[in-house]
């Protein structure tokens, strides 16, 4: 690619980001001056109106590259991903709550045809409807499809990384008291389409309880869980099509201890059928930190080391791949998106600190070692990118994750990062010896 061609990407994306910008600051503040208008005695209406009816919104661009032709699929390339979101809460008594919100994700200067989670042109992407007590001790309970995170997100999480995040149409039912919570729920994950609107997966269905005790231990939550999933039309290791049905098993525990210390761990075991294989699979991730008292900053140190088990490969009737149902994986796994909750070890070593009041850094160094060669190294959407059964070595590689993010306010934000992959032995085995590099800029404007 030429000096003049490369130019014009860049050149294209700036002036996107100032209109797009500039655009969302004007639409934001136009809402706020209405807002502000004040009430006559006859307005009635608009009192009500004010009461009973509020908008939300976003606005954010993310320019990215992905360096290194052996990971990246547009390769030395610059694109950009732009996520509009407009909703509106309508609640007409303190027991009832409605909400709306359509959404629009785009992605712009790729090589190939973007994929579903980068790409959704103007989309419903949530409408619910509440009833019962919002916040405090009580019940309510919440149909429709929504955004959805429960405890640390590992597990069930739409996360907020990717320009297409994940939603379900689902009933949750939720009952609070003191020193108590759980969840319970039964729905669907929404598949994305960019030909149509987006709907519920088909033939998949999920059903879960998530409890939340906080006086088990003094300065800890405890949360036990226990959910199930079942799918149409998998296959077991010997070719046959049948059902899956897969039972999560697990709990976590996170909270703070003296000296300024924090802690979670949380651990997962997974049986049930896939096909005619019988599942057998555990995921766990623990780790802390410390905030350094007194220091300027307020530095903490952190680490944390996650093990997520993969399959033998051999024909033995079980099934040993870690499933890590719909949590996020970016970046919670790497920043690259070249790593999952599957067939993986991983540790990771970092720092977090404010060099000033708005803004905030962090830093980590992650290292990579598959679980076994048996199985496949799995990117942030859990498909396969590389396998090679001969290795003789199971460490992928390391990197560095890097992040900036400055807050003008509570409304607007911009952000910069970039993490590598340098490549290891199983890589090098593999003949991926390219590495990858993913460098990002984002600005964010909300409602």
């Amino acid at each position: 690619m030429n000096g003049c061609s490369r130019t014009q990407p860049f050149a294209a994306v700036a002036i996107a980001l100032s209109l797009q910008f500039t655009a969302a600051v004007a639409w934001s503040q136009t809402a706020a001056v209405v807002a502000a208008q004040p009430a006559t005695q006859d307005s009635s209406v608009v009192t009500y109106l004010r009461d009973t009816f509020s908008f939300s919104g976003e606005f954010r661009s993310r320019v990215e590259g992905g360096f290194g032709n052996d990971f990246a699929l547009t390769p030395r390339d610059v694109y950009v991903l732009t996520r509009t979101r407009l909703g509106l809460a309508f609640k007409p008594t303190s027991w009832l709550r409605f909400y709306g919100e359509a959404q629009d994700a785009r992605a712009m200067f790729y090589k190939v045809p973007p994929g579903t989670s980068v790409d959704d042109p103007f989309d419903w992407r949530q409408g619910w409807v509440e009833i019962g007590q919002a916040e405090g001790p009580g019940m309510r309970l919440r149909v429709g499809r929504q955004d959805m995170t429960l405890g640390s997100g590992r597990l069930v999480g739409s996360g907020d990384w990717t320009n297409v995040t994940k939603t379900f149409n689902v009933a949750r039912a939720t009952v609070t008291q003191a020193g108590f919570k759980v969840d319970l729920l039964a729905g669907s994950v929404v598949a994305v389409d960019t030909t149509r609107m987006d709907r519920a997966k088909p033939g998949e269905h999920f059903y879960g309880t998530y409890m939340t005790l906080s006086k088990v231990l003094k300065g800890a939550t405890f949360e036990p869980y226990a959910f199930l999933k079942t799918a149409h039309s998998v296959k077991s290791k010997d070719g046959k099509t049948g059902n899956t049905d897969t039972v999560y098993l697990g709990g976590r525990l996170a909270g703070k201890a003296p000296g300024a210390l924090d802690y979670s761990v949380e651990a997962v075991k997974e049986v049930g059928m896939y096909a005619d294989d019988a599942i057998n699979a555990l995921g766990f991730v623990g780790g802390g930190g410390w905030t350094i008292p007194s220091a300027p900053w307020s530095v903490r140190l952190n680490s944390d080391y996650s093990f997520a088990t993969g399959d033998s490969g051999a024909t033995d009737g079980h099934h040993q791949s870690f499933d890590y149902l719909y949590g996020p994986q970016n970046p919670t796994a790497s920043l690259t998106g070249q790593f999952s909750w599957k067939n993986i070890k991983d540790w990771r070593a970092g720092v977090d600190f404010n060099p000033f009041q708005k803004l905030t850094a962090k830093v980590a160094f992650r290292d990579y070692w598959l679980a076994t060669v048996k199985d496949s190294l799995y990117n942030s959407s859990g498909v396969k990118t590389v396998t090679n059964a001969k290795a003789t070595s199971t460490h992928v590689g390391e990197g560095v994750d890097a992040q900036l993010v400055y807050s003008f306010n509570a409304k607007t934000s911009i952000g910069f990062g970039a993490a590598n992959l340098a490549p290891g032995s199983y890589l090098a085995q593999s003949k991926k010896t390219t590495g990858f590099i993913y460098p990002y800029l984002y600005l964010l404007r909300r409602l």
